[in-house]
């Protein structure tokens, strides 16, 4: 079930289906969205470019679900060079006092070694006033890791939702922040995820 949209760029904010009846169905929307992401770059792509791109994408289909808790998934795909960024939608129901659970939806409080979490309020015509985060730490092999926390309670559903990434090149992510939070506020939500069990 989708139960978050966006009139974002659906050539640069990928859709990534959870689910999938084969293999083939998989590497089918891997390869045609490979194919779409190098054509809208290049008139001729080359074919090693799209495979290796397919391979990327698939790699992602096959391994986000049930790894990484999510009912929905954007992948953030504007350069076909470079892996695309995996954007996670999680709703849970609302629960106790809204600005700590915001608070801990978006990791506002946990550990953040390298540099203080930044966390400001995010609003959006859509979804109302949520939070925002930045918190950065490093990973078990030294690399700066940062995550990009969103978060908000929408009351007509009784659910929190967050939107959160993972980017081990923060340069990169801090550098396309503005891309981020017009994505961000693209979104709207028709209701809230279907089961209790993210994908």
């Amino acid at each position: 079930m989708i139960f978050l949209e966006t009139d974002s760029d659906p050539t640069e904010w990928l859709l990534m289906p959870l689910r999938w009846d084969s293999t083939d169905e998989r590497q089918g929307w891997a390869q045609k969205n490979a194919d779409m992401l190098w054509r809208l770059r290049e008139k001729r792509p080359k074919r090693r470019d799209i495979r290796a791109l397919a391979k990327r994408l698939d790699m992602l289909a096959e391994g986000i679900p049930g790894r990484i808790p999510a009912h929905q998934v954007f992948l953030y795909a504007p350069d076909p060079r470079r892996i695309p960024l995996a954007f996670f939608a999680l709703t849970v129901p609302s629960d106790g006092d809204r600005t700590t659970q915001l608070r801990e939806a978006v990791q506002a409080d946990r550990d953040s070694p390298v540099r203080p979490t930044e966390v400001d309020t995010f609003n959006t015509e859509r979804l109302g006033e949520g939070l925002r985060s930045l918190r950065y730490w490093g990973s078990r092999e030294g690399a700066l890791m940062m995550s990009l926390n969103f978060a908000w309670r929408l009351e007509e559903f009784g659910v929190d939702l967050s939107v959160r990434t993972v980017a081990d090149d923060p340069g990169w992510l801090a550098a396309h922040l503005d891309e981020v939070d017009t994505f961000a506020r693209s979104l709207w939500s028709t209701g809230a995820a279907d089961g209790a069990q993210p994908a």
